[in-house]
């Protein structure tokens, strides 16, 4: 059970809400973790499906990349249209970011001009009562995302087709599209749906509360479920950032404010003391550099019992070089970044706060996709993201180290594709006994390095002292390295992947759908299969042998 409250005055509120104040979803009961808090169908899908026709509301011109347009959007089907949509010439000088939210926009924006004819009044005015900035808001996250909003529409007069319901809305309704633009940017889940009272709840960088898939035949509808304990009263929070969850505080608040046009102010990003614990690097002073890099035997630091313990330091909440001084535990020395400081000294040893910051930038443009690494079609490119993912890697971890989130997501980076390519690599095999060995003993080392890296993710994950489980991050790794483990066949192999499976399988059952957690159990059980099997040959084996 829950109720709708103003943030601010903490008053129940049902009806006359007012653009710009920020409401949030309350607890009226306590709840456990795990526990159902609430399960809801949305009030509108603003993404296109085959059925939609949304090609009919835009001109052939936006789709020449491609050259071909179809009544029926057989590329909808296939490829994802947003990667075919081309925008007007005069929006070609855009970052990467910008470029993917104005199309989003636009499409979200066509697709409401085809719903908006049959939608009832009541769930217009539930869905104009979220929140959205307003319009005639001062702020700079308020100008950024209405500036957003009206690039939106630009585009959507210059490509609607004339006598469309796009074409008449732009032209008939201006100040309606601009105000779903926004609600559409602030409150849309994961594939354009937008929900009544699912879409109150707030974000936090330390959530309580998790999204997850229903299990009813609507696959549209989602539930909301317990990450931890929550008391009576309390607000609900959710996480609007996917993985980057897990990432440093910099990185978060970019996410957001791209995104979602906010800087958080949770519990997690207010602290001013030095609690950035996804961004902890060895100390310079306990370790210090050669020039901007680790020694190896410091940035492979894996936790393990030997002559050498690393210290790492914890830097502050901030954005610039200068708000981010770093904290040893170990030496008890604070490492502030001053450009004027005169001791070479210290000066060097700050500098590995400056080295940092620009790492970690580079690594998110990379995972966005943003450092303009241009590859061709085919296998070559692949090669070629390979090689650009492990030099960022090998950036991150001689930069950042080994509990640093930059190399942790690098290196998942990595081990999503070997996981994707394992089942292709067995399926191969069979031609060549010679090249099968070697193939074999390649495949055996990228399952290796695949469960160490996801091992280590986890304990990461772990130390960030988050109320939801590292599962939450790690589910979909741990069931692909399980499903490689079943793969190799052998009994040794599927028990170890039952222990993976293990890790996450409370999760499974409390977070996911009937179909994953069946897939779980599969997972986890497949070793007994083998045994079961084996000794069924054998038996059938000694029958024939008596018989003879």
């Amino acid at each position: 059970m829950t109720e709708v409250r103003g943030i601010s005055s903490q008053k129940v509120v049902t009806s006359g809400f007012v653009a710009g104040h920020q409401y949030g979803l309350f607890a009226t009961k306590a709840y456990k973790l795990g526990e159902t808090i609430l399960s809801e169908s949305p009030l509108i899908i603003l993404k296109h499906s085959p059925s939609d026709n949304i090609r009919s509301q835009l001109d052939n011109s936006c789709f020449a990349a491609t050259g071909k347009k179809s009544s029926n959007d057989q590329d909808e089907k296939g490829e994802n249209i947003i990667n075919n949509l081309t925008l007007p010439t005069s929006f070609t000088n855009l970052s990467t970011h910008q470029t993917k939210k104005l199309k989003a926009l636009t499409l979200a924006a066509a697709t409401y001009a085809l719903k908006e004819p049959n939608l009832t009044d009541e769930t217009k005015e539930k869905l104009f009562q979220l929140f959205h900035p307003s319009t005639n808001g001062n702020s700079e996250d308020e100008k950024s995302a209405l500036k957003m909003a009206k690039q939106a529409l630009k585009i959507c007069e210059q490509i609607s087709v004339p006598e469309t319901s796009l074409k008449r809305l732009v032209q008939d309704s201006a100040d309606e599209l601009i105000k779903l633009l926004l609600i559409y940017s602030c409150n849309a889940f994961e594939g354009g749906r937008i929900y009544h009272r699912l879409s109150r709840a707030n974000h936090s960088c330390n959530p309580n509360a998790i999204v997850c898939c229903s299990n009813s035949d609507d696959s549209d509808v989602s539930v909301l479920k317990a990450a931890c304990d929550i008391a009576e009263g309390e607000e609900i929070n959710i996480s609007y950032l996917g993985s980057y969850l897990y990432a440093g505080y910099p990185t978060r608040q970019r996410v957001l404010k791209d995104g979602k046009y906010f800087i958080c102010q949770c519990d997690r990003c207010s602290s001013t003391v030095h609690n950035d614990l996804a961004s902890r690097i060895p100390c310079p002073v306990c370790h210090p550099r050669q020039g901007r890099y680790l020694d190896e035997d410091v940035m492979f630091d894996d936790g393990d019992e030997g002559d050498l313990t690393v210290s790492y330091a914890t830097p502050k909440n901030g954005f610039s070089s200068e708000q981010r001084s770093i904290y040893c535990d170990g030496c008890k020395v604070t490492t502030s970044f001053n450009p004027d400081e005169q001791s070479m000294r210290k000066k060097k040893e700050a500098a590995c706060i400056n080295y940092m910051n620009k790492a970690e930038e580079k690594v998110y443009d990379r995972l966005e996709g943003n450092d303009n690494i241009n590859v061709s079609d085919g296998d070559k490119s692949l090669d070629v993201e390979r090689e650009a993912n492990e030099q960022f890697y090998e950036m991150a971890t001689s930069i950042c180290g080994a509990r640093h989130w930059a190399t942790h997501f690098m290196n998942l980076s990595l081990i999503e594709e070997s996981l994707a390519n394992f089942h292709s690599t067995l399926i191969s095999m069979g031609q060549n006994a010679a090249d099968d060995a070697d193939t074999m003993q390649e495949l055996l080392n990228g399952i290796a390095e695949a469960a160490d890296g996801i091992d280590h993710a986890w304990i990461y994950a772990s130390h960030l002292d988050l109320q939801t489980d590292p599962s939450h991050w790690l589910f979909d790794y741990v069931i692909g390295l399980a499903r490689a483990l079943v793969g190799l066949g052998d009994i040794k192999s599927q028990k170890y992947a039952a222990q993976w499976i293990s890790k996450v399988e409370d999760y499974a059952m409390t977070f996911e759908s009937d179909g994953m957690q069946k897939v779980v159990s599969s997972l986890k059980n497949a070793w007994k299969r083998h045994t079961s099997e084996g000794e069924e040959q054998e038996e059938s084996a000694k029958k024939r042998r008596k018989v003879e």
